[in-house]
């Protein structure tokens, strides 16, 4: 009867585990998305290595960049699905697929970039808490398309922290 019960635990701490890490993954994309530098600070290790495609940096400056522009565009998302995710011990590796969205303006037209790809991550468990330790970013495609006809926001529209109706939840 105890072997069963330890099994069970195990199960149960595995099944914890991957729904920190799948609750990381979604405040990291809320994060990057609102422009949130807190809310990336608690999520990801300071010493945490970032390979977003191009040059490499620590989880500290990938927070500290994400403050908002002066003018941010609308439309501005981040969404990800196929979450596969390994638990062993304190580390978890797991590979995310993402679609990104954003309004941008390319030499003062408005067009809509939407880029494809994955994240490589590896989480670690410090001192019982669960942040992203590593990630490479894969791109698999991207597009910038011009805008046809906007239709406008007849209510709230998404905003950079805290202003943002979520924050207000």
């Amino acid at each position: 009867m105890s072997d069963d019960l330890s099994a069970l635990r195990d199960r149960l701490q595995i099944l914890e585990d991957k729904e920190a890490i799948r609750s990381l993954l979604a405040m990291i994309a809320r994060g990057t998305d609102r422009y949130d530098g807190a809310l990336l600070q608690s999520a990801i290790h300071a010493d945490a290595t970032m390979d977003m495609g191009g040059k490499a940096m620590t989880g500290r400056a990938f927070a500290g960049a994400m403050t908002p522009p002066a003018a941010p565009r609308p439309g501005r998302m981040h969404i990800l699905g196929n979450e596969r995710i390994d638990v062993d011990g304190d580390v978890a590796r797991s590979e995310s697929y993402l679609v990104s969205c954003q309004d941008v303006l390319v030499e003062g037209v408005r067009k809509t970039r939407i880029r494809a790809g994955r994240y490589i991550d590896r989480f670690e468990r410090r001192d019982g808490e669960w942040k992203l330790a590593a990630r490479t970013m894969i791109d698999e495609w991207a597009r910038i398309d011009p805008v046809g006809e906007a239709v406008e926001i007849a209510g709230h529209s998404g905003r950079p922290a805290p202003h943002d109706v979520s924050y207000q939840l």
